[in-house]
């Protein structure tokens, strides 16, 4: 009975398939920023770009946390998803490296589809990443990390909404010679080497290439799920098997301009990922889950073997078809900086190419009942020109910027799904798959310009605006294929004759902030902002939806913040705290609706706050904390509505809120249409990260002990707040011990990485009375590290 309830509930598994100056200012502001942090210790202010101009962090009037280059290899991150727990209100939503989701103060795309783009806008070396493809990835040689809280579209544009992500990573700014290589070893066999090297090649050209290699067996255990009927298929899931290669070249252009170009090219090959676990399930006698009036499961009863439907380990994998995951991105870069006598001329151009192949054992069984598999090709060019400039009170940016996407897609779903789909079409039904093609094709430009003028030495008032116009268009069909034969289902064509435009997206919005800073001393900044984000609207691609579902709205953000940033004359402590209010017009959501994906509007609102402090008590201890509150609802978000269900087992009770046909089927009309005062998806009601150093010197050198890690409350993770997807509270803690040399020259590190083998969901999906498939994060790690720098 469970093997038949678990094959019927991955059937429902086709929704996964269905500004600063010239080279003697940067080296001014690296010069800063190792002040900063020296001043203060491992964990002090550092100078940022916030604004597009160099600035200490603690003059900015931004919600925002930053980490150096120093601070990152502290905390043991080594991957650009890894920085969430050091980060108030920052969380990950992802089941693969496939599909990365950020999540900032509960704003994200709650959606798994990767051909959408975010709302938390991510930039690497001011290059914006378009692609939710290539959101993950290998973490080295890098120079600070800057997370804004809070829209920020006037200077960055294009679908910063919730907030943005920039990555930095170390510039070819050093003449002398330099360079370092780490090596590591953890549990899962997890292997990896780093390094990096640089310097002058002549008077006025300077050069760096830093690389990474990183290899490990999956955390998640090929298991039997019925021994000597139903093996395991070998593969451990969460494995990892990349590289990356990062090259640039800086330039003087006589004594006013720099010249970087910077050539990325980084793979990703055949990754043992693509699998899940079932859990949260109160299986009854008929073979499915109790559900909600909204059709949403609300069991709570962990993992269970989809065969023997008794309690299994999150680190097991049942599945009989292998997953994998190929990706590879080549990025090539320049950026011009030049004064031209008071006016500094800032230029970007991006290119971006990547390709990736994916594929998925959807059901977490031994037997083949679905199967998703996708490819995409992407391509990116960018380019942002701005001027700059200042005089004794006034300073000012303004600029254009281009953005160009194109994407290309294949999706294939093997199994169930298609067998159902090809019954209905009057085909055989015996070897089918559901197939679907796509080309989207994105273009953005925008103008935008922000001041600042100091209306007294205390206040300074601040505005931007950015005008941004979208245009979207997409060809899609989607087709049951069955040997020779085919049968379609829909395409951008037939929604097109329904609804005329329904392929086409054209649309500008405004993007805005009004901030007012006033600093009594030196010591203390005091902000209140109101800052206008705007997200543009997208096309749901699936055979399944409507005409009218096709397309779903842009959204609005309006944020209304106020903060102070304040630090002891001695500096030896920090506090920072923001309270900030949010109201959405036309959110958008996500929501499996007859089992079809689809994506929504509704309105919504958020109220919260965030409380950093850095303590420093005397050269040897430092002490980082960091709290976040918020409560939000958004008004609706649509139900279940209704759906067919298979008689599993004849005589049984019928499923509640369904009807039996008397034709091997149930009817199901769930009575609660729309979930109402949902709250945002990974965002708990609290969380708190911390941090606790003590270093000292012996051993002809320093040694640092270091505990840090995170506590989040009870949270929700997906946006229809079913009973299956709440996440309990849960604490992770790390731990590690550093000795470095008098020299500066060797460390060694030993660490452990959720000491407490905690164990915790990193996705959820909600399927109703065919149950929950989830993947849970990594367990307890622990290993070793060595560095050489020179």
């Amino acid at each position: 009975m469970s093997l038949i309830r678990l094959s019927l509930a991955s059937v429902s598994l086709l929704a996964l398939g269905a500004v600063t100056a010239p080279a003697l200012a940067q080296e001014a502001a690296s010069q800063a920023e190792t002040a900063d942090v020296t001043a203060t210790g491992t964990f002090g202010d550092i100078v940022v770009t916030a604004n597009k101009r160099s600035e200490n962090a603690q003059r900015v009037p931004i919600a925002m946390t930053a980490y150096s280059g120093d601070q990152l290899k502290a905390l043991g991150v080594t991957d650009a998803t890894q920085i969430t727990q050091q980060v108030p209100g920052l969380q990950l939503n992802a089941w693969s490296p496939n599909v990365t989701i950020f999540n900032l103060r509960g704003i994200s795309q709650n959606n798994f589809t990767d051909y959408l783009e975010a709302p938390i806008a991510v930039y690497v070396d001011d290059a914006y990443m378009g692609s939710m493809n290539g959101l993950s990835g290998q973490l080295f040689d890098i120079q600070r990390v800057e997370v804004l809280r809070g829209p920020q579209g006037t200077l960055f544009g294009r679908n910063a909404t919730g907030g943005l992500i920039q990555y930095v990573s170390t510039e070819a700014s050093r003449a002398e010679f330099n360079g370092y290589v780490n090596a590591g070893y953890e549990r899962f066999n997890r292997r990896a080497v780093e390094g990096a090297v640089g310097g002058s090649l002549t008077p006025g050209l300077r050069f760096r290439v830093a690389g990474r290699v990183t290899k490990a067996d999956g955390y998640i255990k090929s298991a039997a799920a019925l021994p000597g009927v139903f093996d395991g298929n070998g593969q451990d899931l969460g494995a990892e098997n990349g590289w990356a290669l990062r090259g640039t070249v800086q330039a003087d252009l006589g004594p006013d301009g720099t010249l970087d170009l910077w050539v990325k090219h980084s793979e990703d090959n055949n990754v043992a990922t693509g699998g899940y676990v079932f859990d949260n399930c109160n299986l009854q006698d008929n073979g499915y889950c109790t559900t909600d009036a909204a059709g949403l499961g609300n069991g709570s009863g962990g993992v269970i073997n989809g065969i023997t439907g008794e309690r299994a380990s999150p680190f097991a994998n049942f599945s009989n078809t292998p997953g994998l995951f190929n990706r590879t991105t080549d990025i090539l870069q320049g950026k011009l900086q030049y004064d031209l006598g008071g006016v500094k001329l800032t230029s970007i151009t991006n290119y971006t190419a990547l390709n990736k192949s994916y594929q998925e054992d959807g059901d977490a069984l031994p037997v083949t009942v679905i199967v998703f598999q996708t490819q995409a090709r992407y391509k990116q060019f960018s380019e942002e020109l701005r001027l700059s400039g200042e005089a004794d009170r006034f300073r000012w940016q303004t600029g254009a910027y281009f953005l160009d996407m194109k994407i290309k897609g294949t999706m294939a779903t093997i199994g169930a799904p298609a067998v159902g789909a090809a019954l209905a079409a009057g085909l055989p039904g015996v070897n089918s798959a559901i197939n679907e093609v796509y080309d989207l094709h994105s273009r953005n430009w925008s103008v935008f310009g922000q001041a600042e003028y100091d209306l007294s030495d205390k206040l300074t008032l601040i505005g931007g605006l950015r005008y941004s116009k979208d245009t979207k268009s997409v060809d899609y069909s989607s087709s049951v294929v069955e040997g020779s034969q085919s049968a379609p289902i829909a395409s951008d064509e037939s929604f097109s004759a329904t609804l005329p435009g329904a392929s086409r997206i054209s649309h500008g919005d405004i993007a805005a902030r009004v901030t007012l800073n006033y600093k009594p001393n030196n010591d203390t900044l005091l902000f209140a902002s109101w800052n206008r984000g705007i997200k543009g609207g997208n096309f749901t691609l699936n055979g399944y939806v409507t005409a009218d579902t096709f397309q779903h709205r842009p959204e609005t953000l309006n944020s209304f913040e106020g903060g102070i940033k304040w630090s002891n004359p001695a500096r030896s402590l920090r506090v920072n705290a923001t309270a900030y209010h949010y109201i959405y017009d036309d959110y958008q959501t996500f929501a499996l609706i007859g089992g079809v994906p689809q994506v929504g509007n509704s309105n919504a609102h958020a109220t919260g706050a965030e409380l950093e402090t850095y303590f420093q008590p005397n050269k040897h201890i430092n002490i980082n904390l960091g709290a976040t509150w918020e409560v939000s609802r958004v008004d609706t978000v649509q139900a279940a509505g209704s759906q067919f269900l298979s008689v599993l087992v004849p005589g049984a009770s019928v499923p509640q809120y369904c009807t039996d046909q008397n034709d091997g089927t149930y009817f199901c009309n769930y009575p609660a249409k729309t979930v109402s005062g949902a709250r945002f998806p990974n965002q708990p009601r609290f969380s708190l990260n911390y941090v606790v150093r003590y270093n000292f010197d012996a051993l002809a050198g320093n040694i640092s002990a270091q505990v840090d890690g995170v506590w989040y409350d009870k949270q929700f993770l997906e946006v229809t707040n079913g009973q299956s997807s709440l996440q309990p509270a849960y604490n992770v803690t790390n731990t590690s011990l550093t000795w470095t040399s008098d020299n500066d020259r060797f460390s060694l590190q030993v660490f452990g990485r959720n000491v407490l083998n905690q164990a915790y969901r990193a996705y959820t999906l909600n399927l109703g009375p065919l149950g929950t498939t989830s993947v849970y994060a990594r367990p307890a790690t622990y290993g070793v590290g060595a560095t050489i720098k020179w």
